[in-house]
């Protein structure tokens, strides 16, 4: 993945660092919000569990945080809430650090191991 680094201690123009968060975060085109809906996780709770550990896995594993894991705020009828942006690698990550009794994620579970037999 390539990504934008300002070069120099000059504030960058508004309009500059603006493209280049833009362009950094090209490769988050998952929401949170989707892996609830679409896989049929039981809360919001729980998928920030899941993306902890996953964040957690990045770290250990020296990869940046920043390129695969970003909140957002969205504003909703009853207040601002938080969902969570993703790459394709934090999707995965966060889906393997799921709850395990959630059938599909028992499923991922199996079948890494069943391919490192």
């Amino acid at each position: 993945m390539q990504m934008l680094v300002p070069y120099g201690y000059d504030p960058l123009p508004q309009a500059l660092a603006e493209f280049i968060e833009a362009f950094n975060a090209r490769e988050l085109r998952f929401l949170s919000s989707d892996l609830l809906i679409h896989f049929g996780f039981e809360d919001e709770h729980s998928i920030d569990h899941a993306i902890i550990r996953a964040m957690q896995a990045c770290i250990s594993l020296k990869i940046p945080q920043s390129q695969h894991f970003r909140r957002i705020f969205i504003i909703r009828e009853n207040g601002i809430d938080h969902i969570w942006k993703l790459s394709a690698l934090g999707c995965y990550l966060t889906l393997v650090n799921e709850d395990p009794s959630h059938p599909l994620v028992a499923r991922m579970q199996a079948s890494l191991l069943m391919n490192l037999r």
